[in-house]
Parts: structure tokens; sequence; C-alpha cells
């Protein structure tokens, strides 16, 4: 990351001596939330266990509403209780509003935003924004004191409040972001306590102290899935939009509270799940989201932004009920006009003794189900993204280290028959290049295996192994810059790798040491190309044609091309809702299934014959209407489906509640609407 033009801010009593003095307005009123401290002995209540919890681990109080959401209301309505942990008070300049003029009141501002996020969650869990909250003073065994909010009529759901000064240096001319503590060039961050809190005094915390206060809330509320934003933004590819840091996509806290989080996670090691969701990058893509889905966000954001027809007379916090700043209406036409994970493939499946047998990252762990249960696979901590192709299983592992020069981002092969894992490393070493990385994608024809992940400069690299012998070193493959989440092909030596671009889908095609790139120039809606909202997805069909998958842009709609060459038909699948790439598995006689999820959360599938996407004229979108069977789950991850070799359907999702969940249907049965447990 980018260093600081200011010198750090080493002393401590430098953050916290002219706190006093500085013009933080503080209006300290009794709102019409109930305000109760915990006792003297730093208890607070215990989480309220009536299903799974998810916890967010995030910068700022909109990041959830903005970056997570529809997933919140998905998981809050399955039954799952929440706690998200918000780092930063969210300072900003001070001023609720755009009037420049107005006087800097840094603690008022910082409840406002307090409110709105309060005000989101209860509308979200109970449909009013008004809905009483009880608030205290937690005292944690790291030294720590943060404000925890329960909400009263379902007290599932809980936020934590950190609120350390998101930038100080801006009073004080010095770097003193969260990203500043991360990397050690700022000893300590002081806490602002929001106008009317429990949380009434100033401290400073040190690197280490939020390390273990992390930690200590993961194993006090034990969630079963952890969501972060992106510890990897993308590069920047043009010009800087909005509040982005400088070369990356996203704002400099969001990553930060990323890498915090990841730390804790992997040093506490008790989640089932866990993802990363993109930030500002989400306007470099189109929309994602279907209009139920767009609303259900705009909703949320709407409450939070103090924009949902609430009086300010009748608002109790004199800071206000909300985030003025916020320019709605609703989700906006920018990075809240999409929702997208960071890892859209966290499951892999493979045959063993004539059974399909799912593998996934269990927390950091990769794990596969065998007859006893889940069995470690040894190898690195992973992140939650995997690919297998042939006897191989291809994943990446993360370090994510407070010196910037020292991060790594590794690929590792497992060999499915020896058991034996193989580093490959990255194309770019260590550093700020290998976090570029991304997913990786990987193809086996047999004879051959080719695995492939993002480059440094935003292409593509790939690393080649024949039969017996030895990896080749990375090699870069002229082409476009890419999204991080390819998909590899292979037919008998004749490789392709398919990647969506920011303007286009691009194909490269080659004997995995010579390769050709092109862009497929796709049929798209009016006869427009085709600019995926979704990573993409393929299959090779019998006639070996490609299916591609993807959800169309502005919508939830699923998009499938099949074609090769210069030839491709198109069809659009309508469904409302969703925010993952659709899974596609090919069975042997043809029939094409396609998985994913729909606006409730739930597994949505369909199995079609290769014929159907042939009905519409070459270079066109013919639209494809046919039912969806809708599972009776809520998805966390994109699912996995594979035929056996008798035709039989086999599906694997992430489940709410952390679980790998599975169902079937015979072959040339209907697609299954009913799961269960895989293991």
């Amino acid at each position: 990351m980018p260093a600081s033009r200011h010198p750090s801010l080493r002393r401590r009593d430098l953050l916290v001596g002219g706190l006093a003095g500085l013009a933080v307005t503080a209006a300290v009123a009794e709102s019409a939330f109930s305000l109760r401290e915990a006792s003297g002995t730093g208890d607070f209540p215990a989480p309220t266990r009536t299903g799974p919890i998810h916890m967010q681990i995030v910068a700022h109080p909109d990041d959830c509403l903005y970056f997570l959401n529809p997933r919140v209301a998905r998981v809050l309505h399955d039954g799952a209780g929440i706690c998200t942990v918000v780092l930063t008070a969210g300072e900003a300049d001070g001023r609720n509003t755009w009037n420049e003029a107005a006087p800097a009141d840094y603690a008022g501002y910082t409840a406002a935003r307090d409110s709105g996020l309060r005000r989101a969650y209860a509308h979200l869990a109970l449909g009013d924004p008004e809905a009483p909250w009880d608030r205290y003073t937690a005292n944690l065994d790291s030294g720590q004191d943060v404000e925890l909010c329960v909400l009263r009529d379902k007290p599932e759901v809980h936020v934590v409040f950190c609120s350390l000064w998101t930038n100080l240096g801006r009073l004080t001319g010095d770097f003193t972001r969260l990203l500043a503590l991360w990397e050690g060039r700022l000893d300590a961050s002081a806490i602002l306590p929001p106008a009317g809190s429990p949380l009434n005094s100033s401290s400073t915390v040190e690197r280490a102290t939020v390390h273990a206060s992390l930690v200590e809330l993961l194993d006090r509320y034990r969630p079963a899935v952890v969501n972060t934003l992106d510890p990897d933004p993308d590069p920047v590819v043009g010009e800087k939009l909005g509040a982005e840091q400088s070369g990356y996509s996203d704002h400099i806290d969001h990553t930060a509270a990323a890498l915090f989080a990841w730390e804790a996670v992997t040093a506490w090691g008790g989640a089932r799940a866990v993802e990363s969701w993109r930030g500002y990058y989400n306007r470099r893509w189109p929309g994602n989201l279907g209009p139920a889905d767009l609303e259900t966000k705009g909703d949320a954001v709407d409450v939070y932004s103090w924009a949902d027809g609430v009086d300010g007379a009748d608002c109790a916090v004199p800071s206000g009920c909300g985030d003025r700043l916020i320019v709605g209406p609703g989700a906006g036409t920018t990075y809240g006009h999409a929702t997208h994970p960071r890892y859209t493939a966290g499951l892999a499946t493979t045959e063993i003794d004539g059974l399909i047998r799912p593998i996934t990252v269990r927390g950091t762990r990769i794990q596969s189900l065998g007859d006893d249960g889940w069995e470690d696979l040894g190898g690195p901590d992973a992140l939650p993204c995997l690919a297998r192709a042939g006897t191989g299983l291809y994943a990446a592992s993360a370090r994510h280290t407070h010196d910037p020069a020292a991060h790594e981002r590794d690929v590792h092969c497992l060999d499915l028959v020896s058991g034996q894992w193989q580093s490959l490393g990255n194309p770019a070493g260590t550093g700020p290049d290998a976090r570029t990385v991304g997913q990786v994608a990987a193809a086996d024809d047999g004879r051959t295996a080719v695995v492939c992940v993002r480059g440094p400069e935003g292409g593509l690299s790939a690393r080649t192994r024949p039969e017996g012998g030895q990896w080749s070193e990375w090699t870069p493959i002229e082409g476009p810059a890419v999204h991080e989440s390819p998909v590899a092909l292979a037919a008998e030596g004749a490789f392709t790798v398919i990647a969506a671009t920011p303007v286009n889908v691009a194909a490269w095609e080659g004997d995995g040491t010579a390769w050709t790139g092109r862009t497929l120039d796709l049929p798209g809606p009016g006869g427009q190309t085709y600019v995926p909202a979704s990573a993409v997805t393929a299959v090779t069909a019998p006639d070996g044609r490609v299916v591609i998958g993807s959800r169309a842009a502005e919508s939830s709609d699923v998009v499938l091309h099949l074609g090769q060459g210069e030839t491709w038909t198109a069809a659009l699948v309508p469904l409302e809702g969703g925010v993952l790439a659709p899974a596609l598995a090919i069975g042997p006689d043809g029939s094409l299934a396609v998985a994913c999820d729909d606006g409730t959360g739930a597994p949505a599938v369909l199995v079609l014959d290769l014929a159907d996407l042939d009905a519409g004229a070459a270079g066109e979108v013919a639209l494809l209407s046919r039912p969806w069977s809708r599972g009776d789950i809520t998805l966390v991850k994109r699912p996995a489906a594979a035929f056996g070799s008798d035709g039989a359907l086999r599906l694997w999702a992430v489940a709410a509640d952390g679980e790998v969940w599975t169902a079937g249907a015979e072959p040339g049965g209907q697609a299954p609407t009913g799961w269960e447990p895989a293991a």
C-alpha cells in the first residue's frame, strides 16, 4: 500500500494530549434508546443463540449495508443472529451536513452514524427503525473498552462499536489511519467516544490490543460465518474514482479492517466459513442486483442515512438519527448498486472410489468429506477459493503481513493421489504485487496440467506441467486486464481460459505453452457486446462447444452463452434476486445443470438440454423462461454441481449455519428442492 506523505505519529502522548482541546462539541444527552452501564466487572450480555451467528468485521458504520447487504437481510430472515464489529469512529470532518461552514462536531457525527446503523439493523430485523436498543460499556479482557448495543426486541442482533479515530491526522497533520496502526507506522490509535455513548472515556489502543479484542470477540460469539471487507483490493485501472486510496480500488480503512479481521480469524481458528466482500471496486463492474435485492439494500441505506421520512423533530439524538452525507435515494448508482463476494469458488468436488466427494475451505483449513466426517487435507491456511483439475487440487494461501513488502499470496497444489502438497508461488513473488493474484483456475487433460492466476499487470500468468514432468516457471499470457476469477477448460491437448474483463469477456486458447488471446464479443441485450455483472463460469459440452454462465448487468438474471470460435448463441434465464455466479455442470447425456442463489438466498437450480440454448439465433439473446427449483436452505457460498457417471446430479452448498449441505436428482429427474446436511 502507498506510504504516507506525513511522518508517522509515534508517541502515545501526542495522540492523547491534545484531545481534550479539540473542537468536538459532544452533545451528551439521554437518547430514546435505553442507556445501561455494565457492571464494574466488565460483564455484558452473552450472545443469544437461537441459530448460527454471523459476525461482520468492518471499518465504518455503513460498510455492511453497502458491501454485504442483502446478505445480512437474508441470514436474519433465515434465523441467524448477527454481531457486527465496527472498528473506527468514521468521524470524517465532523459535519453531518454538506455545509462546509457548519462547525465540526466529531463526536456528534460519529453518534449520528452509529445511530443510523442501529436504526438500519432494527429495520432489517424487526421492520421498525425506532425499535429500542440497550447499550453497554463492555470492558474486554484485552484491556479495550467498546460499546455493545443489543436490539431489545430481538436480542440476537448485536453491534460492537470500537470507535477508533478514523483520521485524527486531519487535526494533527500526521498519518493516523487504521492502516498506519496495522503496518506499525502508528504506535497506538486514539478512541473517539461518540456523543451520548456509554463509552465515555478517551484512551488509546495498540495494534496488539485491537488484535486481541477481535480474537476475544470471535471466541465469545463463536460465529459460524465471518464476513470481512476486501484485504486485497484490485489495483486501479484508469482514473481514480471517489475515495479510492492511491493505486487501489477501495477505501484505505476497508483494506486495513480486512487485514485485521483475517489475522484474527486465522488466529482464532473456529469459523466454519469466511467470506470477504468487495468495496469501492463494485463501481467498476455493472450492477448485479435485481429489483427486490436492490430495494432491500436501498431501504436499509435510506434508514441509515436518515432519509426514510423521520422528521428531525422526532429524533432524540441531538447530532442526528443518521448519516446525512449519504446521497441516495436508496443504494445509489455507484458502488451501492452491486454486491460482490471477493472469492467465488469455495467448494470443489472429486470422485473417490466411485463416489463424488466435496472439498471445501472450513475457516482457513482445506478439508474433504469422507465416511467418518471432515478430514483436514494438510497444506497451508487457505483463502476460501479452490479449483480441482485432474488429480490436482489448487488453492491460494495468504500471509497478511504488517510489512507491506512481505505480503504473500501463493498458489499450492495437492496431489489427491499421493497426498503431497507443492507450493507453486505466484507470478509476483512477495509484496504489494503478490496481492493481485486473486483466485486460481486450473485444467488438466490427463497429460498436461495448467494453472493460471492474475499477474501483477492485471492480465493472466500460467504455469504448465507435462505428465511426469516438472512445473514450468510463471509465464505472462498476453491479453487484457481481467477481473480476478478466470475459469480454465481442457480437451485433448487444447486449453481454454476464460475471464471477464471490465468491458468484455476474453478467452485464451493454446497448448499450455503457446497461447492466443482474443475478446469473445459475446452477444448481449440490444445488440451490444455482452459485459457480465459477475465472475464467469464455464463447462465443455460433449460436442466440444463451451457453455459460459454469468449474471446479467443491472439485474440478477442468468445468462448462458453456447458456442465456440466466432459463433455464439445467448439465452437469458429470468431469476429474481441473488448475487452468486452460477455453477455449471454437464452430464454424460448433455444435460446442463445451473445452480446459484435467488432473492431469498435459497438455492435456485435448473436442468436444461443443450438444445434449449440453440433456440435463439446466433448473435442474439433469446429469452429462456424455465421454472427454477428452490431449495430449503440459505446459501453463503456458490454451490458446486457434478454429474456422476450414471447421470445422477449431485449438488453441494455452504448454508447459513456454515456447514455443507447436499441435494441430488436421479438421472433424468427434476432439479431437487430438498437439501440435507452432507455430514
